[in-house]
This record gives structure tokens, sequence and C-alpha cells, in this order.
């Protein structure tokens, strides 16, 4: 079954960066609790945590899931079979999305669980925050956008680290030209996952989420029209 050869070739990567998420808010906890310093920082910690472990693993996930099959000569073979290229491709994406989501959660729950033990007011502890959870979803979409689009552009690429590098180049350098545009011209452009004008914050996200799955059906349409 394709949907477990794809789990296996990235399950190692999954369980290393489920434990990292599971025990890093915990073991940052031991080693300030005696310091003082918890309370004031811990739950900035927790959401800067949380950014930065989803970002990492949408970019890694990306990279790896698109890479495993497109960009080796088994390619070949399995355009061969009766499925279609598209089955393969989303295929791929929901395995590694389920793992980038399956990790955001794990590293949510020990974080909310980590802060509700040491905080003395639990009743205003992240897990019951929603000005946290509302930074936590944005940082899940934005995690979700970045996995999606280096996915599609590893695809299409057909090479990991190019995948990579032209992800990270888009997710970084977009911000940068946005900023100068507005500086430059003052016209305002959108800039990936931050709310956009007037919208609501809910509306923002879902118009972000569907950004996002358009660059992997961009990749579908590639692939599709590709001779291998």
């Amino acid at each position: 079954m394709y949907f477990w050869k794809c789990w296996r070739d990235t399950r190692s990567f999954f369980i290393v960066f489920a434990i990292i998420a599971a025990v890093v808010m915990p073991v940052a906890a031991v080693v300030c609790v005696g310091t003082g310093l918890l309370e004031s920082f811990g739950a900035e910690a927790f959401r800067s945590t949380f950014a930065l472990i989803v970002m990492f693993v949408a970019l890694a996930l990306g990279a790896l899931c698109g890479n495993e099959e497109f960009a080796r000569d088994i390619i070949h073979f399995l355009f061969t079979k009766p499925r279609s290229r598209a089955y393969f491709l989303w295929t791929g994406w929901v395995v590694g999305c389920a793992q980038l989501l399956a990790i955001a959660l794990i590293n949510w729950a020990a974080g909310s669980l980590t802060l509700a033990h040491y905080s003395k007011n639990p009743a205003h502890v992240a897990v019951l925050d929603s000005a946290m959870n509302q930074l936590l979803a944005g940082a899940a979409i934005e995690g979700l956008y970045v996995y999606c689009l280096t996915y599609a552009l590893t695809v299409v690429l057909r090479n990991g680290l190019r995948g990579l590098g032209a992800s990270i180049a888009i997710v970084f350098g977009v911000p940068f030209f946005a900023i100068a545009v507005r500086w430059r011209w003052e016209i305002r452009l959108p800039i990936p996952t931050v709310p956009i004008a007037n919208l609501s914050l809910l509306t923002s996200n879902i118009v972000w989420l569907l950004v996002a799955l358009l660059f992997v059906f961009a990749a579908q349409l590639v692939i599709e029209r590709t001779e291998i």
C-alpha cells in the first residue's frame, strides 16, 4: 500500500520530532523553575517554541515527502501503474500533512500542560487562553502554508534541496518584498498568513489555507503534463 510506504519512509523523522515536541517545554520548565523566570516568559517561550518547531518540521517534511518519490528513478515505475499521478502526489502530501499536524498537536498539549502545572493561575494558561490559542493557530496555518509550498516546489523541481531552497527564499523573501513595495509606492501587498486588509481573522486564515492548497494543485497540473 502506497500510503504505508510514504509513512515508512518518513517515520524516523516523525518519531524524533514528536519526542522533541513533547519534551522541549517540560525540560525548559524544569531548568527555569528554580530561577523564577518561568512566570515572566513561559507563555512567550511556548509560542516561540511552537512556531519554530512547526516551521522547521513543515520545511523538512515538505522536502522529504516530495523528494522521496519524485526525485528518484522509482517515479518511472510508479507512473506506469494504474493509479493516477495525482494519487501519488496527494497521498504523499496527506502523510506529511498528518505528521505535521500531529507534531504540532503534541507540542501544543505538552506546552499547555506544562504551563498549567507551573502557573499560579491555571485558569489563564494557554490551554484556556483564547488569545494564545489564536497565536498558536496562526503559527500552525503558517506551517501548513510553508509545508504545501515546499512540497509543491520539491515535486516540480524533482529535488529536495532545490525545493527547500526555493521555498525558504519565497517564505522569507516575500515579506521583505512586500515591505519594500509598501515603503516605495505605498502599495499594501498581502504578506502570507498575516490577516488580509479588513478581512476577519477567520476569513484570512481560510484564504491562506486555500492558497496553500493551490500550490499542491499547481504541482499536480505540472506533473500531469510532464513527460517522465
